[in-house]
């Protein structure tokens, strides 16, 4: 039997992507698409992964073709594989990459070798008829300087200076509350708009968890260092001028753990809430925010506080008052 695969991508795009190749090539067998949904996180995904493995002969093993490194869907796939030799994931899944997968894989026994088949088909189709690209060329990404980083966002200008003497602490760019923590709109747009160098994931019961602690600093990107660490912990080393000229995101699943790093004494006058998944017993306030009543009292608590809570899933939206939309419920 031929290797299975599986296509996931935010959205509907694995869906598109087999059809697409299926046009070209005809129907495919042992094959299947799981879209990732606004509302879904990684957990979601993980049981859409495993409902579409018990339908698929995974005995050749599995190979999961995903858009983005450290995105949900990479996320989700990184739990499955785990302990399986015969499992790999690869990622920026393309057309010619998933037509030469099908063709080959017909013909070829090992997940290592299809995957190698994958990475070759993938990168070597990518082209520009105009502009040809010279990796060795310097000028295509101009070095920067490193003195001094001006970031404006919104009017809202924050300056560092890699001058430690200036800084007792780290500085926080941006504390997020979402459940899916590590994760394309993280990497791709929230790091890169604030010059991250430093991701710290806060909460208790993850920070014990060994195995997402690990695959939780897989996803990140080289060029950023990723922590997970408990809520005291936080407290203690947000004020270690060993970090002192560190530019960080700190990444919250839920506003009750947020409220208890304030408290600690952690100064953070604004929060973003960027996903907060579906579950029984939550009320859906927008399509990618559910909160229950502890959330509700945490966010009412920081508010309190007179801190800012704003609903962004990328640096470029338009900001959304929580409270508001709190109010209405």
């Amino acid at each position: 039997m031929t290797i299975a695969v599986i296509l996931s991508a935010h959205g509907t795009v694995s869906e598109q992507l087999l059809y697409t190749t299926e046009m070209i090539i005809g129907k495919q067998t042992n094959v299947a698409y799981v879209n990732l949904l606004p509302t879904e996180n990684t957990d979601t995904l993980v049981k859409k992964y495993t409902t579409q493995l018990s339908k698929l002969n995974t005995d050749s093993g599995v190979l999961f073709l995903v858009d983005t490194w450290g995105g949900t869907p990479f996320n989700a796939a990184q739990t499955i594989i785990l302990n399986q030799k015969k499992y790999d994931i690869i990622t920026g899944v393309n057309v010619p990459m998933v037509i030469e997968i099908f063709i080959e894989r017909n013909s070829i026994s090992t997940i290592t070798e299809l995957a190698h088949i994958a990475l070759k088909s993938g990168s070597e189709s990518i082209k520009s008829v105009n502009n040809p690209l010279n990796i060795f060329d310097d000028t295509i990404h101009p070095k920067k300087s490193s003195q001094n980083i001006s970031i404006n966002d919104n009017n809202n200008t924050m300056i560092f200076n890699n001058n430690p003497n200036n800084r007792s602490h780290m500085t926080i760019c941006v504390a997020r509350i979402d459940d899916r923590l590590i994760h394309g709109q993280v990497v791709t747009r929230w790091a890169r708009e604030y010059k991250i160098n430093r991701i710290i994931v806060i909460n208790d019961d993850i920070a014990k968890d060994t195995i997402r602690k690990n695959l939780l600093t897989q996803a990140t990107p080289p060029g950023i260092t990723a922590h997970v660490i408990n809520i005291d912990k936080a407290i203690r080393v947000f004020n270690n001028i060993k970090y002192a000229k560190d530019t960080v995101i700190m990444l919250f699943t839920n506003p009750t753990d947020v409220v208890r790093l304030i408290e600690g004494g952690i100064p953070i006058p604004s929060i973003n809430i960027g996903g907060m998944s579906f579950s029984p017993g939550k009320k859906q306030i927008n399509n990618a925010i559910s909160i229950n009543d502890t959330d509700i009292a945490a966010f009412r608590k920081l508010n309190q506080l007179g801190i800012e809570l704003e609903i962004r899933k990328v640096p470029s939206d338009s900001p959304i008052n929580l409270m508001k939309l709190i109010e209405n419920i």
